[in-house]
């Protein structure tokens, strides 16, 4: 091997290692399902209306909504305070789906720069199942974020929102009951 060769492996060897140490983040995804005991279509009347949320989640103090169905644009107002702002982009009402994203952060509330959702219902039995999905980014797209900001603090902090949102419509519909 020349010395030409050398220079070009070595310096290729030092190219790659410090792309593969600066990376920012990586996509999450979190998800949650639950039965709940109501027709499909009571579970989805609920669902589709995105103002309504804060009658069901605990973690949502109140909503405002501009504009109607695609494109509608929400204020979400969080019950440990501050808010989000996100856009209505899907209600699918023959697939019972709707789909939203983030476009106004709050990063000291809810720790993510960006994400989107999708909630859908689907007949289980006589009742339904509810999925819940999000894909999202930590508050901190820098390489070395700060705790609060971390990818883990992002997942945490939709992995409860996801849940307390799947308890609280389960709730809110079966009048109470759990299971």
């Amino acid at each position: 091997m020349t010395a030409r060769h050398l220079i070009l492996a070595a310096s290729a060897t030092i190219f790659m290692v410090g792309a593969a140490l600066a990376h920012g983040p990586t996509p999450q995804q979190a998800e949650g399902e639950i039965e709940i005991a109501a027709p499909p279509a009571e579970v989805w009347k609920i669902l589709s209306d995105p103002s309504t949320y804060a009658d069901w989640h605990p973690g949502i103090a109140s909503v405002s909504v501009e504009g109607e169905g695609k494109g509608a644009k929400r204020t979400v107002e969080f019950a440990d305070g501050g808010s989000v702002e996100d856009g209505i982009d899907r209600i699918d009402e023959e697939n019972m789906e709707i789909r939203w994203r983030l476009s106004k952060e709050d990063r000291e509330a809810f720790p993510v720069s960006y994400y989107t959702n999708s909630v859908t219902v689907e007949p289980a039995g006589e009742g339904s199942t509810v999925t819940w999905e999000a894909s999202f980014f930590r508050a901190d797209t820098t390489n070395e974020p700060e705790e609060s900001f971390s990818d883990e603090a992002a997942v945490t902090a939709v992995e409860q929102l996801i849940d307390d949102g799947l308890n609280g419509l389960k709730s809110a519909i079966e009048g109470g009951s759990s299971s």
